[in-house]
């Protein structure tokens, strides 16, 4: 655990560096200390952090949270990002708009209580709160003839929230997590290692937009790319990793990569670098980046004359042509980085190289069907070469014809329903079943 106590002007005399295009960061929770890996995850990515233990909250903890701003330049501001009940005291404390001057940014993570769910904070501030477990109480204050009654708190089931994402339909952003509150704390039994994750990329997100601090991750990645497809150097390929967390490299359809920098050294230096075909051709066909991640959709071209350990382990070349279309999906901390997962479609390299034969099917399925739902390099060249206008009729009808095969080897209906509609493959609504009768939204319609 680590401790990064604040003493501000008006306190006891403590000074802040006054130096140009600081990123402050105010960090507080109930304990007197913090996870000290989540402290250095915010100062790895240029913040400068300060933690502010909640004490119960009041006046002396306002008082703390607003030295905070003491000492920074013109055009500089703050942001705290608080969990539990120090979130819900500062997420009813900066809902006045007098208490949130040169404050850029409040994250809380699960508070144990939350403004009503219509509440709108001032425009200059961005708000984003991350829910967890299963209920959270919703403050309400109602108004009469223009006067304000007495603060009303009422216990509310958290609901699922929309799509996969889970956000929720507040005034604020809002997220819910299927996980116990303490997700994000390195150092709790209730840390959830992927729930964590999620949430730090959406508030480096926010923070990065706040204080208009961006990062160029996209350099950082190439000069990776550029060590391990071109240059080949050990050296070069392993020095953007992070030093103090745990490199990963996972190339899922065939387990291979490395946890940790000694097997990723390892995993390059004897089954990637210099394990290429020559005739290996790489085109990119289209990259995102976002504020802690880099996504590459990469259409790959080769000969297999050689063994290729990561893609085929143990298979002697063929001599075939592969055409391929690899996503990576890269995760970059502090400028380094962190983890890397590649997919393919194995099952279209396997029937490329004649190792699958889509139509030679176990006996128990070959009166369901003559061939297995698997293609070859007609599912790169779609992605290359994607143009609805040219595309001929039988590639379009080749989805229906397997399903038509499935369904008994003869003619039907084209995929839908007796409406023409779209078949649905789901239930549709992102929910599962009927709402709960009061839930966090419920706090919409009430008064």
């Amino acid at each position: 655990m680590a401790t990064i106590s604040i003493n501000a002007p008006g306190a006891s005399g403590f000074l802040y560096n006054n130096a140009s295009n600081v990123a402050r960061l105010c960090i507080s929770a109930e304990t007197p200390d913090f996870d000290a890996v989540f402290l250095r995850e915010w100062q790895d990515e240029g913040f400068e952090v300060v933690y502010i233990p909640y004490n119960g909250g009041g006046k002396e903890y306002e008082q703390q949270l607003r030295s905070v701003k003491e000492g920074l330049g013109v055009g500089e501001n703050y942001a705290v990002l608080a969990f539990g009940d120090a979130a819900s005291y500062c997420l009813d404390y900066y809902l006045k708009p007098t208490a949130s001057s040169r404050l850029c940014a409040l994250i809380a993570y699960y508070p144990t209580a939350i403004p009503d769910t219509r509440s709108r904070f001032a425009p200059s501030l961005r708000v984003l709160v991350h829910l967890a477990g299963t209920t959270v109480d919703v403050v309400t204050t109602p108004t009469a003839l223009g006067l304000q009654g007495k603060k009303r708190r009422a216990t509310r089931e958290i609901n699922p929230g929309i799509g996969t994402g889970e956000r929720l339909n507040f005034g604020y952003p809002a997220y819910t997590y299927e996980v116990e509150p303490g997700f994000a704390e390195h150092d709790l039994d209730e840390f959830d290692r992927l729930a964590a994750s999620l949430a730090w990329s959406r508030s480096l997100g926010v923070l990065r937009k706040a204080f208009n601090k961006d990062l160029d991750l996209e350099a950082r990645w190439e000069e990776h790319l550029d060590a391990k497809f071109f240059s080949m150097k050990i050296s070069s390929t392993m020095e953007p990793y992070v030093n103090h967390l745990t490199p990963t490299t996972t190339y899922t359809p065939t387990l291979s990569g490395g946890i940790g920098a000694h097997a990723l050294r390892r995993f390059y230096e004897h089954h990637f670098l210099r394990q290429l075909p020559p005739s290996m051709h790489l085109r990119l066909i289209s990259r995102t980046i976002g504020a802690d991640r880099v996504v590459d959709e990469l259409y790959t071209s080769f000969e297999h004359t050689q063994e290729i350990p990561w893609l085929l382990p143990g298979v002697a070349p063929t001599g075939k042509r592969v055409e391929i279309v690899l996503v990576s999906i890269v995760s970059v901390r502090g400028g380094r980085l962190y983890s890397e997962h590649v997919y393919w479609d194995q099952a279209s390299v396997l029937v490329q190289v004649g190792l699958l034969d889509p139509k030679l099917l176990p006996r128990e399925a070959q009166d369901k069907t003559d061939r297995m739902p698997v293609v070859g390099r007609e599912a790169a060249r779609r992605v290359l070469e994607e143009n609805p206008e040219e595309e001929g009729q039988g590639r379009r009808d080749y989805h229906n014809r397997l399903i038509r095969r499935a369904r008994g080897k003869k003619p039907g209906p084209e995929v839908g329903n007796a409406n023409g509609g779209e078949e649905s493959t789901g239930s549709g609504g992102g929910g599962g079943g009927a709402q709960s009768k009061a839930t966090v939204e419920d706090a919409q319609n009430e008064d």
